[in-house]
């Protein structure tokens, strides 16, 4: 890609810090541009918010797991009338992505490489979303039984420094205790449909609900649902409504290009981010 390309779809990420250039990890984070939303994407996000009408109200949050059906609106944004937030994100893995370099990359992002700290943020984290990540971890140090911290912004404005965004912890929810019932997640599993759920508190008002369904797309690979609904989380199998949660259309349009940005670069970067680190020691560098 040249550099007149570069600047045209691509976005100017932070420079890396003086400490973590000599990392082999770099090149993870230096050789691989972030590229802007795609053409079509980017038509939906111009044409502004989608009618509430075609939103998943919080109360019928689990529609969104189905076998079969589509939504007519699969990708888009708006405030809902009680003034919460709600987006759809529809995006597809092709047909040789291989589900268990996800799952590696979940334990190894939550983990600091020799070197790395809360000071100076986590680069195995950074590498996913250049322009907007800073740091990523669990609580308890070893695994998410207690949540994931996470520091990143969600403004995808180029210049921005990722260790101004707002602290969050994130809690993952049993399904089952809100409503999924055995058989439905039994026929769900046997049709190869994976579903998981969490919710979101910040350092500061607000809370964020959060459903992802993938299944097998006709094509070939799988295709994903992620949704999200500013102002709701989730605790002892009860929806829970925050309406100090900060929620705005800009916002929200933030949000969603974020996960896409990030969703398309993890594409790009992971197949060979796994071939490097994943028979190496949790800390490698």
């Amino acid at each position: 890609m040249t550099e007149e390309m570069k600047a045209a779809y691509c976005y100017r990420v932070p420079e890396l810090l003086p400490e973590e250039r000599n990392f082999p990890l770099a090149k993870f984070y230096t050789d691989y541009p972030l590229v802007k939303p795609g053409p079509l994407q980017q038509q939906v996000l111009d044409a502004g918010p989608m009618p509430v009408s075609e939103a998943i109200p919080v109360e019928h949050w689990l529609d969104l797991l189905d076998l079969k059906k589509t939504r007519n609106i699969v990708y888009g944004y708006t405030v809902m009338p009680d003034g919460s937030g709600f987006y759809i994100e529809y995006s597809r893995t092709p047909a040789t992505w291989d589900g268990a370099w996800r799952r590696w990359y979940g334990r190894f992002y939550n983990h600091y490489a020799k070197g790395m700290n809360e000071k100076t943020g986590n680069l195995r984290y950074k590498i996913w979303n250049p322009l907007e990540h800073w740091d990523h971890h669990f609580v308890n140090g070893d695994n998410d039984r207690d949540g994931v911290w996470s520091l990143e912004t969600l403004k995808m404005t180029e210049g921005t420094d990722p260790r101004t965004g707002i602290p969050a912890v994130s809690h993952n929810l049993d399904l089952l205790e809100y409503g999924l019932t055995e058989e439905k997640k039994k026929a769900l599993e046997d049709a190869g449909c994976r579903a998981d759920a969490c919710w979101e508190e910040f350092d500061g008002p607000g809370h964020h609900l959060v459903l992802r369904f993938s299944r097998p797309c006709p094509t070939g690979g799988r295709e994903s649902f992620n949704c999200e609904w500013l102002g709701y989380y989730a605790k002892n199998g009860q929806i829970i409504r925050d309406a100090d949660t900060p929620v705005s259309e800009k916002l929200l349009r933030a949000i969603l290009i974020h996960n896409t940005v990030e969703r398309e670069h993890l594409l790009e970067v992971l197949p060979d981010l796994y071939a490097a680190y994943h028979d190496q020691p949790l800390d490698a560098d």
